[in-house]
């Protein structure tokens, strides 16, 4: 007959019939089942749900099977709920989902039938209950009165039932005992449940006896060690620990470390002997000696003072360069002379590719010091310059420290590479603590936090390399001497290739002499029309592939000798990838040739210009940045202002003006375009072109005077690269230009103004404005020509 009794639904737990189990109510619908239960009489089922997390019982999901209880004690909790004593007493089958009834939960049951059968005493039940002794023997497992019924063999099912929920049975598989209606089928599933773990109980109880054992071994071989120990002690034979710490000992006494150091380190060598081999602070001191020991504190390679052998080996391993040269050469002049004085921090700025690490070790054979090259670029921790304390795990002293400990001598070369690339995060500033090693004020007593004791770095040539200067902290540029390192010229990039390039690409490639030959034209068409860059590595990787594509003729047996000219390069490394860009663009009113420097090197800006019907306005376009848009709008200022003076209508300006600057996915800024955006529209509203392969670069005021800027030597390496014969620079970069080749002065005529009007003069023939009372006194119109066979560049000047 189907009732519909209220209904306790069980989180986590499942009670079987027979058992006793004492738990708290919370659940305000649960609550009122019980209260319902005990004051009515209403039949009670316990469901155990299959989520024990889920908090709503309406919604939660419920087994198939529940087992009517009697609630045998109420107490009444502060927060409103119960403890209750509950017992199980049978099976029923729950027919529908779980409901509200009155405010108590309530489920329809109906009667559940066991099928199969089992003898009491029968050899199921039997050997199921000699197997659960051993279990509760194994475990100390003692059946509390609130947790079950005692059973036995006269009673399989509530043996089985007793079984599944004293044994560590999951939840679900609780809950799949209860809903299994063959008691034969229960009695194997909770014999194999004991089965396993019997079994696990056996592995433990093993793993146990063998972890005993081991430890009883080791005390024993300790004993016997300690035993060992003092007879070899009364034998005058010292071992381990005591070995160990009178070899740091004399290490200590050999170094030649300060006094106050060599005291911190015996105090070290007096704690090793105290502290047992196998302890982990054993393990810190010694590494932390071991690592005192590695210092060179006396040990000097001496260097050499011949400045003709200097001179040879810095000839021999780079071209050009011939300032680094020179201070080089200074400073071994300056050590013959004083060998106490303390050497400089040189700091090689320039694009890459242009030898500023190899640089390093070309000093070091220089010099006849050890070299160590210690990479910065991507840096972010403090703790990789002065290293981590002690006693954290894992701790390492400094890269500073390491590196001399791996130089082996107290006076090396070192090269901080990538200075201007170290970053900052809330581990510290790198940069911050090369304040100290730099100098040479301080780092005669550099303290790592390791070693926590002072070391001499004085005698230290350090030398850094960067790409630009900007990003160096302004602490830290003032210790350093900056030597800018600029592109190569196409002569030196065939130079070089000539001396260092091909030799080192032939011996990589296994071609012998004679087995290929690269003709002076075929290396100058690679650098023009496959590199495009400041430094040699693109020119490296070029001629490495056509050293490869030789090694396979050869292999192939089609060539024993190849010999490369210029019309057999693009065989090589197929279509040009550059091109000459002013010897295709044709001159124009609005276009206007710009020189740009950049990380790489110069490079060439154009900028274009035009005007359409509209509102009078200026738009820019081209990814400029806000220095490049104001010079936009001060060029567009100054030449309203002054278009009178030039014969240019005030109806020129009323219409819509666009500048841009091509290549708009590369950011673009700086000042040095101010010059460009003048001319541009300046040579749009006169209809005037531009000189053909002039170009041009200077920073404006609206007063039109042109103002210097920088990187002149990149920018005139650009221009010539790219076929430009005329450079309009300011007046007051006149002095840059002995940094610039004599090659270069051969091929470039350099244009210097300081006005606006000088600049409009030069490059689309504006004439000037007629001189007007008062107005300052411009320098004399026209070119005046050099002779190009002059060591100086062609300098004229409108």
């Amino acid at each position: 007959m189907r009732v519909l009794p209220v209904a306790l639904p069980l989180r986590g737990m499942v009670v079987f019939p027979g058992m006793f189990r004492i738990l708290p109510v919370g659940r305000p619908t649960s609550v009122k089942a019980v209260i319902e239960h005990v004051e009515k009489g209403t039949p009670l089922v316990l469901v155990p749900q299959i989520d024990p997390d889920e908090d709503d019982p309406l919604d939660a999901r419920l087994p198939t099977v529940g087992v009517v209880g009697q609630v045998l004690r109420v107490t009444r909790l502060p927060d409103g709920g119960v403890r209750v004593l509950l017992e199980g007493s049978h099976r029923v089958r729950l027919d529908d989902r779980m409901v509200e009834r009155n405010g108590a939960t309530a489920i329809a049951a109906s009667t559940f039938k066991t099928t199969g059968t089992v003898s009491p005493f029968g050899p199921l039940a039997l050997e199921l209950s000699q197997r659960f002794e051993e279990y509760a023997q194994a475990t100390g497992l003692q059946l509390h009165e609130h947790t079950t019924l005692a059973a036995g063999p006269e009673d399989p099912e509530r043996l089985t039932d007793q079984v599944v929920a004293t044994s560590h049975v999951t939840l679900a598989d609780q809950i799949a005992h209860l809903e299994q209606p063959n008691l034969e089928l229960r009695m194997k599933t909770a014999l194999n449940h004991l089965a396993i773990q019997l079994a696990r109980q056996r592995i433990s109880s093993d793993v146990n006896a063998i972890v005993q054992r081991a430890m009883d071994d080791g005390q024993r071989e300790y004993h016997l060690r300690e035993q060992l120990k003092a007879i070899r002690s009364e034998l005058g034979e010292a071992t381990g620990a005591e070995a160990e710490a009178d070899q740091f000992e004399k290490r200590i006494a050999e170094s030649g470390m300060p006094q106050a150091v060599a005291e911190e380190a015996t105090r070290e060598v007096d704690r090793l002997r105290r502290v047992h081999t196998d302890s982990a602070e054993y393990t810190i001191i010694r590494t932390w000696l071991e690592t005192v020991c590695d210092v060179p504190w006396s040990k000097s390679t001496a260097e050499t003072g011949s400045l003709k052998r200097a001179q040879r080996v810095l000839d021999h391993d780079h071209h050009g360069l011939t300032k680094v040269k020179e201070r080089i050469l200074e400073y071994l002049a300056v050590r013959r002379l004083e060998p106490a004085s303390r050497g400089p921090i040189l700091c090689f700025v320039g694009p890459p590719g242009v030898g500023k690490t190899s640089l390093g070790i070309s000093i070091a054979r220089a010099l006849g010091r050890a070299y160590g090259r210690i990479a910065l670029g991507g840096v972010k921790d403090e703790t990789e310059i002065r290293g981590h304390r002690r006693t954290y795990v894992g701790a390492l002293p400094g890269r500073i420290l390491r590196a001399l400990s791996r130089a082996g001598t107290r006076n090396p070369v070192l090269v901080l590479d990538e200075v201007d690339k170290v970053g900052n995060d809330f581990r510290g500033d790198p940069s911050s603590a090369l304040l100290e090693v730099l100098d040479p004020e301080q780092n005669h007593a550099f303290v790592d936090h390791y070693l926590d004791v002072p070391v001499d770095l004085s005698q230290v040539l350090f030398i850094g390399t960067a790409n630009l200067v900007d990003p160096i902290p302004p602490a830290l540029l003032d210790r350093l001497e900056t030597i800018e390192i600029a592109g190569y010229t196409e002569e030196e990039k065939i130079t070089i290739s000539r001396k260092h390039l091909l030799p080192k690409l032939a011996k990589a490639n296994g071609l012998r002499d004679g087995q290929i030959a690269i003709e002076t034209s075929a290396i100058r068409r690679t650098i023009r029309d496959w590199t495009r860059e400041a430094g040699l590595r693109e020119l490296e990787r070029q001629l490495a592939s056509i050293h490869r594509k030789v090694a396979r003729k050869v292999v192939e047996g089609e060539a024993e000798k190849v010999r490369i000219k210029a019309e057999h390069v693009p065989s090589f490394l197929g279509p040009p990838r550059y091109y000459q860009e002013l010897a295709e663009l044709e001159p124009s009113p609005g276009v206007v040739t710009g020189l740009a420097w950049t990380a790489a090197g110069g490079d060439l800006l154009f900028i274009e210009a035009t005007r359409m019907p509209g509102k009078a306005s200026l738009k820019l376009t081209g990814s400029l940045g806000d220095v490049m848009k104001e010079s936009a709008e001060a060029a567009m200022s100054w030449l309203r202002s002054h278009a009178g003076e030039h014969g240019i209508g005030p109806d020129a300006f009323d219409a819509e003006f666009h500048l841009h600057v091509p290549a708009g996915a590369i950011p673009k800024d700086g000042p040095s375009a101010g010059v460009t955006m003048v001319t541009a529209l300046a040579s749009l509203v006169t209809g005037r072109p531009t000189r053909e392969r002039l170009a041009m670069t200077g920073e404006i005021t609206l007063r039109g005077k042109v103002l210097p800027v920088g990187g002149i030597k990149e920018k005139a390496l650009a221009a010539r690269r790219a076929g430009v014969r005329t450079m309009v620079l300011p007046t007051h970069n006149e002095n840059d230009l002995s940094d610039i080749p004599e090659e270069l002065r051969r091929d470039l005529d350099f244009v210097l103004v300081d006005r606006i009007e000088q600049v409009l003069e030069a490059a689309i023939g504006l004439p000037p404005p007629p001189r007007l009372p008062g107005s300052p006194t411009l320098p004399p119109p026209g070119p005046r020509p050099v002779s190009a066979r002059r060591p100086r560049p062609r300098i004229r000047q409108p």
